[in-house]
């Protein structure tokens, strides 16, 4: 196994045997046999082989060339390895004071400079004002570390102040160059108080996206989750790459949605080896350790240990899910639907929702979409989903709400495709207390928890799951854990054998499957997991929303009438 070497131009004066050892020896060697290395060989090394040495091993780097021999620790070595070998793609949650902003945003931004001085950085934290000190760091390291500028001086100016083109923390800085591009080589910028226009960098560093300031604050969250996903625009093309580092405060952050979304692979290290407060720690001394275990006691599940305590500040718990294999054979059923004309991207979703409700008063999510539609694509949805409930065999009673009925077009709309098509039924107007604003829609959707709670509401249990072999999964919770697992299905259940064995088809499932405006699929059920799962948090709450109106409708259980045989009376 062999690595790919990094700024070939300074092997031109390099004994072969020396790349070779660099690409196929050193990044596998242990954290011994590493020093042992650094202390024989390094006083002999030339500067070409220095520079050659500082791009292709990022631990020295850091200790050697950058003078921080604090980072000198088996356990920071072998983070330094890992993340160096497999950098793009990932979301760093380490404990705090273990390295993972110094090896990445600091020492990984400056070998991606020294590696290629032609690339663009843009370094994103929660505000610029957090994100300006990596830069300065950056900045400092670069204008006075003499060995770096010696041994690297095809890339750093020897006075940077004065001959670089630009050079500051508020501006960003630029290397030597040959390309001349609108972007510095790094930029330091806040994802929610100055996203730069017009920039495109080829890499994004995304470091503190969350604080222990704003994870507490719904909106901030949301906008924040928000705005990591539309940085996406500031990329300079397919070839972008990415890297996440940051401290878990809640598992209802932003972290959590890009982790649920597959969008980066978390790699976690708490500070002690089994992520308990009795573990051993894998950095700090175990004075230390237990100094901050009696100092941080309301923070260091989440600072130290990247556990905060599940759920606490969610209205809901995962492992309240339920699952349901067949549908009720006795149900009335409800749909609402809200058209969510907001003008922001993530709000304007137009989202329906098909609730039952059995005999004995449980809730079951049945049907619904949540994408955005135009008004003639609302009213044939709406139509639709009614007329597929009411042949529904069983269903006793369909009911149909409407958010804002009355106050936009869609009724008028409405009421003329009725005419038209010789169609006439109720259209509730789904009504709140006259609330407006997020906390209306908190409490709305608050209205669910007991439900959900008491294991009276139930979803699919079946979902439609791209990365799962055959694309239809089974969902379960682990006892003990947060996260919702999926596995292939590998046949019917023996719940769903025995309706199918009486010949009621009808209340098999099929994974609640959809295509949104832009034609691709996506899970209804997937979707309310999401919103559930980090509610108030999520940047997305449509659906949610649109499930808990089922309280406006005066939801009523179904009802079993007694049925009378001629045989119970035979004087009749």
């Amino acid at each position: 196994m062999t690595r790919t070497l990094k700024a070939a131009r300074y092997a031109k004066d390099v004994d072969p045997r020396f790349t070779t050892f660099l690409t196929g020896t050193l990044p596998f060697l242990s954290f011994n046999e590493a020093m042992a290395f650094y202390s024989e060989y390094l006083p002999r090394l030339t500067p070409s082989e220095l520079a050659l040495l500082g791009c292709n091993d990022r631990f020295f780097l850091l200790t050697g060339l950058c003078n921080r021999p604090d980072a000198i620790h088996p356990w920071v070595y072998d983070r330094a390895r890992e993340v160096e070998a497999d950098p793009y793609g990932y979301l760093d949650l380490w404990a705090r004071g273990h390295y993972k902003s110094t090896l990445t945003t600091f020492a990984g931004t400056i070998q991606d400079i020294l590696i290629e001085p032609e690339t663009t950085i843009g370094i994103f934290s929660n505000t610029k004002d957090i994100a300006k000190p990596f830069l300065s760091q950056i900045k400092e390291e670069l204008e006075r570390n003499e060995d770096l500028i010696r041994l690297y001086p095809d890339v750093l100016y020897a006075n940077p102040r004065k001959e670089s083109p630009k050079w500051s923390v508020d501006e960003g800085i630029i290397v030597k160059r040959v390309g001349n591009p609108k972007e510095c080589t790094v930029e330091a910028h806040g994802l929610i108080d100055a996203m730069p226009t017009g920039r495109h960098f080829r890499k994004l560093k995304y470091d503190d996206v969350i604080t222990e300031k704003n994870v507490t604050n719904p909106d901030q969250i949301r906008k924040t989750t928000e705005r990591v996903e539309l940085s996406d625009n500031l990329g300079s093309g397919p070839g972008t790459t990415k890297e996440f580092v940051g401290t878990r405060y809640s598992f209802a952050d932003s972290y959590g949605h890009m982790i649920e979304h597959g969008i980066v692979k978390p790699r976690v290290y708490p500070a002690t080896d089994d992520g308990t407060l009795e573990g051993q720690p894998v950095l700090l001394t175990p004075e230390a350790w237990e100094e901050k275990k009696r100092s941080q006691r309301s923070s260091i599940a989440a600072q130290m240990l990247q556990n905060p305590l599940a759920g606490h500040e969610n209205t809901f718990r995962t492992k309240w899910l339920s699952a349901y294999w067949v549908r009720p054979s006795l149900m009335n059923v409800y749909i609402m639907a809200d058209p969510s004309k907001g003008r922001s991207r993530s709000s304007d979703r137009t989202a329906m929702a098909v609730v039952g409700i059995d005999s004995a008063g449980n809730k079951y999510l049945l049907d619904g979409v949540c994408h955005r539609m135009s008004l003639s694509d609302r009213w044939e949805t709406l139509k639709k989903l009614r007329l597929k409930w009411l042949d529904h065999p069983g269903v006793q009673n369909v009911k149909v709400g409407y958010e804002r009925y009355g106050m936009q077009s869609d009724d008028e709309y409405f009421a003329e495709k009725m005419r038209l098509e010789g169609a006439s039924w109720d259209l509730i107007e789904l009504n709140w207390t006259g609330e407006v604003g997020r906390q209306s829609k908190t409490h709305r959707v608050e209205r669910l928890e007991p439900d959900f709670r008491h294991g009276a509401f139930f979803v699919p249990a079946k979902v439609y799951h791209p990365a799962v072999e055959g694309h239809v999964a089974v969902w379960s919770i682990e006892d003990g854990a947060d996260e919702i697992v999926y596995e292939p299905v590998r046949g019917l259940h023996q719940i769903e054998r025995r309706v199918k064995a009486q010949g009621e088809h009808h209340r098999l499932l099929q994974p609640i499957r959809r295509k949104d405006e832009d034609g691709k699929l996506y899970d209804l059920t997937r979707v309310l997991f999401e919103e559930y799962r980090f509610f108030p948090f999520s940047p997305r709450d449509d659906f949610i929303d649109a499930v808990s109106r089922v309280y406006d409708m005066e939801p009523m259980p179904a009802v079993i009438y007694e049925t009378l045989r001629v045989e119970d009376y035979p004087d009749a």
